[in-house]
């Protein structure tokens, strides 16, 4: 059996002559392995401004990601906890009340927390992106041939191409 490994995606930003902002993600050379979308700017934007507002975003998820991870960790010791307040009533021990009625409070707080830590990272997010010139961060899927007409021209710029887990 051949082992696949797997190819990591490239993400590479393009400026082209007229300001178009252009967002490579890649697989591979080959253009069925390539996808481009176009983002519409209030601004002419320059490819600092584009590998400052990656290195924002990635920030956040940091940040984002040791919230959650948080949440996780409490929300699993609070259901341990529920689930071992429960077997403790079904045995009959008085204490079991105790031991639920907290890992109770504790999942809906959790929950309270989760949908305002949702609430907040997407307004951080649509925020870093219309600080940096963006009118909105959801791209216009274009065709690959468009995409490298505009690249290719002169008077475009390209960016580094830089690995990612997910694009």
């Amino acid at each position: 059996m051949v082992s696949s490994k797997k190819k990591p995606w490239t993400v590479q930003w393009h400026i082209g002559a007229d300001g178009t902002v252009i967002r490579q993600r890649s697989k591979g050379d080959q253009p069925h392995q390539q996808l481009y979308g176009s983002y519409t700017t209030n601004r002419r934007l320059g490819l600092a401004e584009l590998d400052a507002l990656d290195y924002r975003l990635a920030r956040d998820k940091k940040v984002i990601g040791g919230f959650v991870g948080g949440l996780l960790v409490l929300t699993a010791a609070a259901f341990a906890c529920f689930v071992v307040g429960v077997v403790l009533g079904w045995l009959g021990v008085d204490a079991a009340r105790r031991v639920v009625m907290p890992a109770v409070i504790v999942l809906v707080v959790v929950m309270i927390a989760a949908g305002g830590g949702h609430g907040l990272m997407m307004s951080r997010w649509h925020r870093a992106w219309n600080e940096a010139g963006f009118e909105s961060p959801s791209p216009v899927t274009m065709s690959a041939r468009e995409a490298r007409e505009i690249v290719g021209a002169p008077g475009a710029v390209s960016g580094r191409r830089t690995k990612v887990e997910r694009a």
